[in-house]
């Protein structure tokens, strides 16, 4: 990191908990890259209200904004990007001003990790593991890429008003009961995303399916980055699937939010070097 001057630009990440965050070694691995004057810290706000007013007054130009905040602060901008507005979570604050946007680049980090795994989008038929905000995220970005999803859950409760969602975007989308998927109906789909916490660190061995529903047919992407192969990586990789890991999304999520804050391109290679960095560590 260079000096610390009175120019110096401050962004950040709101959270609670985050002192595991690995933002801020992607972040201010990239304005070393790019040469700009800023730095990147780690706060666990007393109040979201506060935290906005904080923005606003010192300023902060830009802010992520992670677990448990992302839907509960959107009530508090000035304004929402339409697909935040979709999906009901922002990630990303941009202080233009002292006016506060929120965006989301959850789902742009997850599409651009599917690309660059060779994953073709449009016309293609993605299995959405789970209900959350993470699969909110991904499902309304893949249906504007004009894909098609699938959203798989336990709990009809849960999963069903999401479906309902989707579908008024794209009246295609489907319903699955996780005990439900065989073999036969997996022959239909190109793309699985596990977007739960099943297979995350301590409970390493778990899997949110049967590795038996994997097809050498399928890109097998798990959002879930530590451990960085989990168990249904490791057994996509067995079955001769694609894969793709969820440090991936990590880093194209926050190279993302470093576009829409600088208005420059991502330095990615020097993000991806210092995530790796960061991750080796723990």
């Amino acid at each position: 990191m260079g000096d610390i001057d009175t120019a110096t630009g401050l962004y950040c990440i709101f959270g609670d908990p985050v002192a595991h965050s690995l933002s801020p070694a992607m972040q201010n691995a990239a304005f070393r890259e790019t040469g700009i004057n800023a730095v990147y810290l780690a706060f666990r706000p007393a109040s979201l209200t506060g935290a906005l007013e904080a923005m606003r007054s010192l300023p902060v130009r830009g802010a992520s904004v992670t677990i448990p905040y992302k839907s509960e602060i959107i009530g508090l901008l000035d304004e929402v990007d339409p697909l935040a507005a979709d999906i009901g979570a922002v990630n990303t604050l941009l202080n233009r001003d002292g006016r506060i946007t929120g965006y989301n680049t959850d789902g742009s980090g997850a599409l651009e990790a599917l690309r660059l795994s060779g994953a073709h989008i449009p016309g293609s038929k993605t299995l959405v593991l789970g209900n959350g905000g993470s699969a909110r995220a991904i499902a309304f970005t893949l249906i504007a890429e004009g894909g098609r999803v699938i959203i798989a859950g336990r709990n009809p409760k849960r999963y069903l008003p999401l479906v309902e969602e989707l579908r008024r975007r794209d009246p295609g989308t489907e319903a699955a009961a996780l005990g439900e998927l065989s073999t036969r109906g997996m022959e239909e789909v190109d793309i699985v995303i596990n977007t739960t916490s099943v297979g995350m660190a301590p409970d390493t061995a778990a899997m949110p399916i049967s590795g038996e529903l994997l097809l050498p047919r399928h890109t097998v992407f798990d959002i879930v980055y530590a451990p960085h192969v989990t168990a249904l990586i490791a057994a996509a990789r067995e079955r001769g699937c694609a894969v793709v890991y969820g440090r991936d999304m990590l880093l194209h999520q926050g190279a993302r939010q470093f576009e829409i804050w600088t208005g420059r391109r991502a330095p990615v290679d020097a993000m991806s070097a210092a995530l790796d960095k960061a991750m080796g560590a723990r």
